[in-house]
This record gives structure tokens, sequence and C-alpha cells, in this order.
């Protein structure tokens, strides 16, 4: 999948198609009929879905899944092994209403000290969740099942490790009070954005965003915010910052994303490299007791939710 970012000449553009190959254009070899040399160029080999349009910005973005919490993909922590078994890659998503004042006891004496760089009450809070699921979660997958065993580390990217455990990958990614904890057999980015109006100056005034903030509505907050993680993805999962890509006309080649619409409220961008990937979505109830988690106890929750009339998972 990509985003094509075209300024509507197609002009001294490189299209990268679905089967990653790239294709430089120029006005000398557009002549006199560009729509159609670059249908023809574009669409001999695989396939690619293209907007053809002389206006404006063009963008192709993957698919958005429709996702809904319901009790079949709620999370309960003794059935990760069989969703590590079967996936490639696990997001959870939790809420910061989880946070107990205990969960902090949960916290290393590293992890304390960096709790208490946190000026607000809101990230102090955050991070105690976040560690305390993601602990939670890496004590169900093989070889992780001890206190021991689970020394996280972060490195100068930002970027959150299993000391010696190279085959396990994390990103982490909050909005608002969602938290959404990605683990997964390979590396990975993970952004989630809660749908509001997009008001940052320094990303519609950017190259990327500054032809498309004329829209209002949920309609466009969406497809706005869907750009943003597909960014925040992608930067993450190079190691790389943000802002640099928002200079660009077009990105992204040799990637995977998926993206997910969150019960109507946020959307859910993951990146990882061209292979195919099989991934889930689970919700953590917040009726979880997260403290036990170093005492050696395993979390308890409440009974499942009945199941809905409607039930959307792609």
């Amino acid at each position: 999948m990509i985003i094509f970012q075209d300024p509507g000449t197609f002009l001294n553009h490189t299209v990268h198609t679905a089967d990653h190959r790239r294709f430089f254009y120029t006005k000398e070899n557009l002549k006199s009929n560009p729509v159609k040399y670059v249908r023809k160029k574009i669409l001999f080999k695989g396939e690619i879905r293209l907007e053809i349009k002389c206006t404006a910005t063009t963008e192709i973005l993957p698919p958005i899944r429709s996702w809904s919490k319901k009790s079949r993909n709620r999370c309960l922590f003794d059935e990760i092994p069989i969703y590590w078994q079967n996936n490639d890659v696990i997001t959870f998503l939790a809420d910061i209403g989880m946070y107990d004042a205990s969960l902090y006891h949960t916290l290393n004496d590293a992890e304390k000290e960096q709790e208490r760089q946190f000026k607000s009450a809101y990230f102090k809070q955050r991070f105690a969740v976040s560690r305390s699921i993601l602990r939670h979660i890496l004590y169900r997958i093989p070889g992780t099942e001890n206190d021991a065993d689970i020394v996280l580390t972060r490195e100068k990217n930002g970027r959150v490790c299993v000391r010696n455990r190279p085959d396990i990958f994390i990103s982490l990614s909050y909005s608002g009070s969602s938290i959404a904890v990605t683990v997964g057999k390979r590396k990975i980015g993970s952004d989630i954005e809660m749908v509001r109006p997009l008001t940052s100056t320094k990303i519609q005034s950017s190259p990327l965003f500054a032809g498309l903030m004329g829209g209002s509505g949920k309609g466009h907050n969406r497809h706005l915010l869907h750009i943003w993680t597909l960014l925040e993805s992608y930067a993450k999962f190079h190691d790389m910052s943000f802002y640099p890509l928002t200079k660009e006309r077009f990105f992204l080649p040799d990637t995977h994303f998926v993206s997910y619409l969150t019960d109507q409220r946020s959307i859910l961008s993951l990146a990882s490299d061209s292979r195919p990937m099989k991934d889930t979505l689970l919700w953590i109830d917040p009726a979880c007791r997260l403290a036990s988690s170093r005492s050696g106890k395993k979390a308890a929750c409440s009974p499942p939710l009945p199941e809905g009339d409607t039930y959307v998972r792609a």
C-alpha cells in the first residue's frame, strides 16, 4: 500500500507501485497524454488503485477496518499464548481510567525514576498503566513468565525493548485517554489518534497537509488523522522523526499498513515491512485489576460482557 501525493500534473514524481517498482515521470516522457501514459505504466504489472485527477492533491490510502468492542475480541490474559501463537502482531487497547495508585509499586526502580520525571498526573498515570499492561502481556509470552525474564529497556530512539529478547518487538501509542500496546514477532510501528479536528499549526502549514485543510466534519477529520497515523507509524517503524515526513509530497515505499477505526472514536495504524502480516486487535476490560503482576498473581477481570447484536471485525 502507498500514499501517492500528486500536485496535479504527474510531472517529476516517482510512483511506487503495489509490487514496489518505481517510475519517474518527466515532462518529456509524458508528452501530450500524461493520463494514458501513467495508467499504462502502472497497471501493466500488478494492480494499484489510482484516482486520476488534475486538481489539488490525490491520496491513495490503505483501507480502514471497522472495529468495535465486543465480547469475542475482549482480551483475556490467559488466552494471550494462543493469540501469540496464531498472530505476528497483537495490539491491546486500554484506557487511562484503569489507573490505580497501587500500579506505582509494579514499576521497577528505573521506571519509578522515569515516572517521577513526568510533571502532570495524566502522564504519570498513563505511564503506570501502559507499563503494567505490557508486563501482563509479556508474562504470557513463552520465555518471559517470570519477573527476572522481563527487563524493559529504552533505546536512544525511544523504542521499548525486552532485554535479551530480540524476537519480541514493542510499540506504544497514546491519544487522549486511549492507550495502544502493540507486541509482535517482527518490528512494528503503531499510532493511535482520537478523531478530532487537526489544529496543529505546524501540521496545517506543512506541504503534505496544506492542500487538505479546506474540509470539515467527522469524515474529513478521519481522513486527515488517517494520514497522520500512517506517518507516525511509519516514523516509529523506521525509528525516525515524524515532522520531516510532512514536508514530502509522497512517501512510504516497501511498507505494509493496517488501519482500524475503533468504535468510531479513534484511528489506529500499524506499519511493518512489506511481508504479509497476520494481526489482531483486542481490548482490555477496565475491570481488570492490574496491580498483581509483580506479586506473581494473575490479573483478575469481571465476567465477559454479553454479546451484542452486531460485531464488526475486518
